[in-house]
């Protein structure tokens, strides 16, 4: 029989109205939001960095292909500076492509004085020079589609693929970001949970020490409480570990102003999870439909069609003969030998057939197996894509409603461990029992921290998958 005084249970009373639910500390600093996480994870961290100025590099040569569009300005001179002619000629231009037509337009000025041998009799000019226009177009092959504006459109899908890439950057980064703080909030629930374990044995050990040392309680009941308070602390170290790991985890994408890592507080902690709440999987077939449109794997699929296609126009337009025709007109000013004396208009006509075309052949052939294989590509994450947003649905769902299990455990729990703590007390139950109570309290409590964490970890992939960039804080590109 065990020997209790009066003041042993008043003690014993006394531990029992103090532990039987976890201490709230007072949290004198800021709680961290996940807001605020999102916030700094979207402007400082590397990773979306990295991608923002990788569209730059893409916006500067998207700058230099159109250059290939700019004017040209040109001069060619010849001098005789010794022999049986004594000859000067300057020839002058500019010369400006147009991207509509794949034409060239050209105007120049060429002077050319003195003596020239008779084979370049071309070069003589009026004494003032001659003034010329001209232009220079495709009329089949680089009429509709040339290598300039191959370049000059590839480089324009370059830059929304850097585009799509920083959106696609963006929701990963900000998804592991809120798994992050999740997995931050659980850790320190738990070691709230083996905290409050530990509590109860430290007070208990206190007591019993007290009552040991009156004579009022078995030392071998001391000694018990003093394992449990070992193991206990084992429990708390481990918490602690795991806390100390998801905090650092977490300083990756909460940040100061300037970009530095932080490392949160266990005083920033929140008091507990959100509410569960449903409501986001409440039209699952609308979600669907906006992640076809907005998923960024998709629209990177599209865009890299799109320059299969433009591969595929460039391999077309090599199969085409060579064409070129040209229209110059030109007049001489001045005076000087009567042959150049008047207006000239001059046809140009330039033919080139290919013969074989194994090069373009080959470019049409590599073309369209890459667009099929995009197009077989994009149907199968397409479809793995409503796969996904569906079971994260049903995932959702079970969750939430293991979440709601698990919450009505911990108040049985709870139930049972106050009642045991009571009668054991009073004397009528065991150390050992009252034991076993107040771990299936913590466990059930930490069951609960496992499903909250499990149902928000779900929540977030439903927001990656279904591109929900309010819900990451992202403002659309």
């Amino acid at each position: 029989m065990r020997a209790t005084s009066k003041i042993g249970t008043r003690i014993l009373l006394a531990i029992t109205l103090n532990t039987i639910s976890p201490l709230t500390a007072a949290n004198s600093e800021k709680t961290l939001s996940l807001d605020e996480v999102l916030n700094t994870s979207l402007d400082h961290t590397p990773q979306i960095l990295e991608a923002i100025e990788k569209q730059r590099g893409k916006i500067g040569k998207q700058f230099a292909a159109d250059g290939a569009f700019d004017s040209t300005f040109n001069q060619s001179s010849l001098f005789w500076l010794s022999g049986f002619y004594n000859g000067t000629y300057i020839d002058s231009s500019v010369t400006k492509p147009l991207r509509s037509s794949g034409a060239t337009v050209y105007g120049g000025y060429r002077s050319g004085t003195g003596t020239f041998p008779i084979y370049e009799d071309e070069f003589i000019t009026l004494n003032r020079g001659e003034l010329n226009v001209g232009i220079l177009f495709p009329l089949l092959r680089n009429r509709n589609f040339d290598e300039k504006r191959y370049n000059l459109r590839n480089s324009e899908l370059d830059v929304q693929l850097a585009e799509t890439d920083i959106l696609l950057t963006q929701i990963q980064v900000q998804h592991n970001a809120m798994i992050a703080y999740w997995r931050w909030l659980a850790a320190g629930a738990r070691l709230s949970v083996y905290q409050h374990l530990l509590e109860i044995s430290e007070e208990r050990d206190s007591a019993f020490s007290t009552l040991v040392s009156e004579g009022n309680l078995a030392e071998i009941a001391l000694i018990e409480n003093t394992q449990n308070v070992l193991k206990r602390r084992s429990f708390v170290a481990r918490a602690q570990g795991e806390l100390d790991v998801a905090a650092l985890t977490l300083s990756l994408y909460y940040r100061d102003n300037i970009g530095t890592p932080q490392t949160p507080k266990p005083s920033q902690l929140p008091a507990e999870f959100p509410a569960v709440d449903l409501n986001i999987i409440r039209n699952v077939d609308k979600d669907i439909n906006r992640a076809l449109v907005r998923q960024a794997e998709l629209n990177r699929i599209d865009i890299v069609m799109e320059q299969a296609k433009l591969q595929l126009r460039l391999g077309e337009n090599l199969l085409k003969p060579k064409v070129d025709a040209g229209v110059k007109f030109a007049r001489d000013l001045g005076d000087g030998r009567e042959s150049s004396v008047g207006n000239d208009i001059i046809i140009e006509l330039e033919i080139s057939v290919p013969i074989g075309a194994r090069k373009a052949r080959g470019e049409i052939e590599s073309s369209k197996a890459k667009f099929n294989e995009l197009l077989f590509e994009r149907q199968r994450v397409e479809e793995q894509l409503k796969a996904n947003i569906k079971q994260l649905s049903h995932l959702l769902t079970a969750s939430a409603e293991l979440t709601n299990l698990a919450k009505q455990e911990v108040s049985q729990a709870v139930i049972l461990e106050g009642a045991e703590k009571i009668r054991e007390a009073e004397g009528a139950s065991t150390f050992f029992v009252l034991n076993l109570r107040e771990e299936n309290t913590a466990d059930a409590r930490v069951r609960k921290i496992i499903a909250q964490l499990e149902y928000f970890e779900e929540v977030t992939n439903y927001y990656a998958a279904t591109a929900n960039t309010d819900a990451f804080h992202i403002d659309d590109l």
